[in-house]
């Protein structure tokens, strides 16, 4: 597999597969009827905005190929960096929302919240950079956020939300999907990007302001050898709490990243890469102690995030491998003012060796590879301050074109976890083009996750707060079934339908369970209870109203419920919904208006959750410079109605920033 040192391996076929649903079969006898050909372009020629959003997608995380979204074995959406920059993202968590199948689950502290794929909480989710784990932070930090904050969004290319379980390929954490952060490459010329932005509330007493300042640049030096680096400031101040001036609603934030990567061309064939992300962030927020009596003070968490690889692509005699070794940790140093006593230091590691090879048989593209991963976790709440526990893993995919129209995807995965054992992860996906215009696709897949090194560690007992946890060495991994089948309709680049529905059953879900009540302490253990069902319908529309003018709209309705209680899982929205207005002229101008609505809810504590909408507005300007320059302005309008989730019920786990003016500017060269 060699890399065109855009980061992606040669192409492959496309295709996918059908599974039984009612709402979905409605969907697609919908969609099929309305199958119709139309042009492509508008009669001068001229590509329109929606066309422009519509052009061919590729993903790498479907299959570990490079192939077309639209067409892989797989829910994908792909979030190019366009897109990323006129959303004003701050972090991944931004940059993502408001995707088809994500929510926002709530993280209690410092108005922290998760995404959360096809009702599944964050952690069900794995996050990659380039292919590559990193460190899960719900294992260090509960109550964290801090795997968006990996990379700056300066350094992303595209973002590819894969939806649905992937543990055939990924192993453990896909049970909701596969989030890949896919990195700038370097070109055959010195290319790189210059940028500021910042934002300020409407009202001082509404908030603080916010502010980064990033750098990009990528190039060749000498024949055979190309470099990129990176790099960026940012800051966030703490909002504090409109009715309790002693506590904070939203942490403050604070960080410097940096990368730096090298490739080699070992031969035309053949490339070897080697890079480094380091993050330095703190985040602090105002809180309050009740033990043994009210008391003020600051919370502030240092925080520490590197990860350094290494890699082999190359391709040979119809053979595409790719071979990889890295290291990620997290490092978390927490302080306290007033003589409040901090919570405990904490370190997570991953040491990663993995590859996979590709090779064509007659009809099939056959995929063999495995994973080799060393986790380690360091505690004071563990015996001897640490414990650790070695993953195993073997895996096959084979992708079979049954017909010029019709492609199979299976694949199997064995798993060793040193301490619960062995877990298989079948997977089974058809995708069918039935036309130029409509494909489609469904499928199976069980997954899993392993537990975490707190909750099955015999001698872990860990504090936050008032409360204990124990681990559990008889805990047993999440595992998941998932259905699902959809449909594309795609009569011209400028007008597209999408739909599709999924049925996801969840067995031995991780929670903890109440041992015992000491004076105002609650002791704990974590154990599984017995099983869970989601099921939900994604659908979306892109229109290409004129040449200047799209819309887009996604929706995701979810159906919750516990199989023990039979109560809905909390912190999951029956629906939401995210629409965009935009508009772009030859001239350069742009401007675009987006709602987010998020529907009513059952939050942690049991209590309803109404429904809410934030909108946004802004409008851009691109401007050649010379023939090598481009300077990029935008500015625009956040959380246009001021919606302050705390008025609406104080039972919301997390906040939203409130209005807020931003501005940014960038120059390309």
């Amino acid at each position: 597999m060699t890399m065109a040192i855009d980061g992606t391996t040669p192409a492959r076929c496309p295709r996918l597969p059908l599974a039984r649903h009612p709402v979905a079969l409605a969907a697609l006898l919908a969609l099929a009827g309305a199958a119709q050909a139309q042009t492509a372009a508008t009669s001068d020629g001229t590509i329109t905005v929606a066309q422009a959003q519509t052009l061919p997608s590729v993903t790498v995380s479907a299959t570990l190929a490079e192939q077309d979204a639209r067409t892989a074995p797989a829910s994908v959406t792909v979030i190019g960096r366009e897109e990323l920059e006129a959303r004003n993202a701050a972090d991944l968590l931004d940059a993502v929302r408001g995707a088809p199948g994500i929510t926002l689950s709530p993280r209690q502290i410092g108005g922290r919240k998760t995404i959360a794929l096809r009702g599944l909480e964050g952690k069900h989710t794995l996050t990659l950079i380039d292919g590559r784990r990193i460190s899960a932070s719900d294992d260090v930090a509960g109550h964290s956020d801090y795997q968006y904050g990996w990379l700056p969004m300066s350094a992303i290319e595209r973002i590819e939300v894969i939806r649905g379980p992937m543990s055939s390929l990924y192993g453990s954490e896909a049970l909701g999907g596969v989030v890949n952060l896919i990195t700038r490459k370097p070109k055959d010329k010195w290319t790189g990007s210059v940028g500021i932005s910042g934002s300020n509330p409407t009202s001082s007493r509404e908030g603080e302001s916010t502010g980064k300042a990033s750098v990009y640049a990528s190039g060749p030096v000498g024949e055979r050898v190309m470099l990129r680096v990176n790099g960026e400031v940012a800051h966030a101040s703490p909002v504090a709490d409109r009715k309790d001036a002693r506590t904070s609603e939203i942490e403050g934030r604070h960080s410097q990243t940096g990368g730096l990567t090298a490739y080699l061309a070992l031969t035309p064939q053949q490339t070897l890469e080697a890079g480094w992300t380091g993050v330095n962030e703190r985040r602090d927020y105002d809180t309050v102690s009740f033990r043994p009596a009210p008391k003020a003070y600051r919370s502030t968490y240092h925080i520490d995030r590197t990860q350094t690889h290494l890699g082999w692509e190359g391709r040979f005699d119809g053979w595409r491998g790719r071979l990889q070794a890295y290291r990620s940790e997290i490092d978390i140093v927490n302080t306290a003012t007033n003589g409040v006593s901090p919570t405990r230091p904490q370190n997570m590691s991953h040491d990663v060796l993995d590859g996979h090879a590709s090779f064509k048989l007659g009809s099939h593209q056959i995929t063999v590879g495995g994973e080799w991963r060393d986790e380690t976790l360091i505690n004071a709440g563990l015996k001897n301050g640490r414990d650790s526990a070695m993953h195993k893993a073997l895996f096959v995919q084979d992708e079979i074109a049954l017909t010029r129209t019709l492609m199979l995807t299976a694949g199997l995965r064995a798993d060793n976890h040193q301490l619960f054992g062995s877990e298989v992860s079948p997977r089974a996906y058809l995708v069918w083009e039935a036309s130029p215009a409509l494909v489609v696709k469904g499928g199976f897949g069980h997954a899993f996750k392993a537990p975490t090194l707190k909750q099955i560690s015999p001698n872990y007992v860990g504090a936050e707060g008032p409360h204990s946890f124990a681990g559990n060495a008889n805990i047993q991994p999440e595992s998941s079934n998932s259905f699902e089948v959809g449909a594309d309709w795609q009569a011209a680049p400028g007008w597209s339908l999408r739909a599709t529905a999924f049925n996801t059953e969840i067995k031995d879900l991780i929670t903890y369970r109440l041992l015992r009540t000491q004076g105002t302490r609650r002791f704990y253990q974590y154990d599984n209870i017995n099983a869970a069902r989601i099921r939900g319908l994604e659908a979306g529309m892109t229109w290409d109203i004129t040449r200047a003018w799209s819309w887009s709209n996604d929706l995701t309705l979810l159906n919750t419920r516990d199989k023990t209680t039979g109560k809905k899982l909390a912190d999951r929205p029956s629906s939401s919904l995210t629409s965009r207005l935009e508009w772009k002229d030859a001239s350069g101008w742009s401007a675009r208006v987006a709602g987010e609505f998020t529907g009513s809810q059952t939050a942690t504590d049991g209590k309803p959750l109404p429904s809410y909408a934030l909108w946004s507005a802004s409008v851009g300007k691109q401007m050649v410079l010379d023939g090598q320059r481009k300077l990029v302005l935008r500015a625009g309008l956040e959380n246009i109605g001021n919606v302050n989730l705390e008025e609406k019920s104080a039972s919301f786990g997390y906040a939203e920033r409130a209005r807020r003016l931003f501005v940014s500017a960038r120059v390309d060269f």
